[in-house]
């Protein structure tokens, strides 16, 4: 059997939807928006035109989802990395740092849809508009209550708490944008300049650069 007759006969038996959220993932991150479609999912997978629409009523519903599951996937990457650590204070939320690089380095196409495409997503449709609505609030106050409920940035919020009174003279706001903005430059940096830290290992740069305090 022809590799690509494998791969139809595995979808028949359940994988597409699965193919759908991942293929979609990547050819979002390669292609953009302006390059996604269920059509050049369906051509680029080798099924029919008609077949993602078995597991996807729309274009908006496929977006929702692997953004939907992208941020779970994130949110659950940081959430392990503070609970697995016998770490204390600040040097846990420096684990939590290191983590959220790493899932960065490791997810580059899910960085590519966080840092690129939020507002993009969001004038797709509802479903979309909901998930990024805190990029696009007109309201300040209500996209404030949205950032600070996201599952993702409570990780942050409560593993910062600890040293909260280590910055006078600066908000909680503050020092979480300050240190957010730390690891998420880390992680775009590293992610397209791999080789930053060489010739010593990124896990030793890595774990000296977050530390610092700058």
């Amino acid at each position: 059997m022809r590799h690509d007759e494998s791969k139809k006969e595995s979808y028949h038996h359940g994988d597409l939807r699965r193919a759908l959220i991942e293929g979609g993932l990547s050819l979002l991150a390669r292609e953009g928006l302006a390059g996604f479609s269920l059509r050049a999912l369906a051509q680029e997978l080798g099924v029919s035109h008609a077949a993602p629409y078995r597991h996807f009523a729309s274009r908006e519903e496929l977006l929702t989802e692997i953004v939907v599951e992208s941020r779970g996937r994130f949110t659950q990457a940081l959430r392990s990395s503070v609970e697995h650590s016998e770490a204390q204070g600040q040097e846990k939320l420096f684990v939590l740092g290191e983590a959220y690089v790493r899932f960065f380095l490791d997810n580059p196409e899910i960085l590519s849809i966080f840092s690129i495409l939020p507002g993009q997503l969001a004038a797709e449709g509802e479903g979309l508009k909901k998930i990024f609505s805190g990029c696009s609030d007109p309201d300040p106050d209500s996209a404030e209550s949205r950032l600070m409920s996201d599952p993702a940035f409570m990780v942050l919020r409560q593993t910062a708490s600890a040293f909260m009174n280590s910055f006078p003279g600066l908000s909680e706001r503050d020092v979480l944008l300050g240190y957010w903005a730390k690891v998420h430059g880390l992680a775009s940096i590293l992610a397209s300049q791999p080789n930053y830290f060489a010739p010593e290992s990124l896990e030793c740069g890595l774990k000296r650069v977050i530390r610092q305090a700058f």
